[in-house]
């Protein structure tokens, strides 16, 4: 079930590059959905291929007349490179060029009178969302995220998996947010915050400002002598 904003009634789509983000758009959107993927379009520098995915690629300058807008409409699930600006870059190239977006919304999610999504949004299965969210455009939410009620997520912000938002979170523009990072009741992450895996932010957090926790050292013992030690105490 989708959100209210979001129609099933079938699109041709065409997709910003031709890297792992836009093959991994078109596996879901060709699986999932009945909407159509048309074409590519990159950057003229990027024009090495004819056809990616058996499907037409073109130089961005020359994607209005391959693929008018008045037919067909756009698709830019690039990842977070530059804190998201690059996808938010071509977001806004291609809504400069006439073209109407589409959002993604894996049917596992069950968000329709829930929440709010806005335009060029990639939110994969099985995502947890209580009533009256709000996502932005240019959203990328990967697998099994807890977005809590009344939050608030941003234009162009990327949360990978297991991301927990609780209730009442503001998550500001072009932050990111590692996997398994926990937003505490009421918190505000400021535009352009990174907030790494397994964080926990339970304090408002400045514009710009970097949140990771150290990585886990090793014990120190080899992992055959640790389980014949563990099982000793089992």
């Amino acid at each position: 079930m989708a959100p209210e904003n979001y129609t099933d009634r079938p699109q041709r789509i065409v997709i910003f590059g031709i890297g792992k983000g836009a093959d991994t758009a078109r596996r879901y959107f060709e699986s999932d959905t009945r909407h159509e993927v048309v074409g590519y379009v990159v950057d003229r520098e990027f024009l090495g291929t004819a056809k990616f995915n058996n499907r037409p690629v073109v130089a961005v300058e020359d994607a209005v007349k391959a693929f008018p807008p008045t037919e067909i409409v756009a698709f830019a699930p690039l990842g977070a490179s530059r804190m998201n600006a690059l996808r938010a870059e071509k977001y806004a190239l291609l809504k400069s060029m006439g073209y109407a977006f589409i959002s993604y919304v894996h049917s596992s999610n069950r968000i329709a009178g829930k929440c709010t999504v806005g335009e060029n949004c990639f939110i994969l299965e099985n995502q947890s969302v209580n009533f009256d969210a709000a996502i932005g455009n240019n959203v990328v939410i990967w697998s099994g995220c807890q977005i809590g009620d009344r939050s608030q997520i941003h234009d162009h912000v990327f949360m990978a998996a297991h991301v927990v938002i609780n209730g009442d979170v503001v998550i500001g523009e072009s932050a990111y947010l590692g996997s398994n990072c926990n937003i505490s009741n009421g918190a505000r992450v400021a535009r352009l915050s990174f907030i790494g895996a397994n964080a926990l932010i339970t304090k408002d957090t400045e514009e710009c400002s970097v949140h990771v926790i150290e990585h886990t050292p090793p014990l120190g013992m080899d992992s055959l002598r640790f389980v014949r030690l563990i099982r000793d105490f089992m």
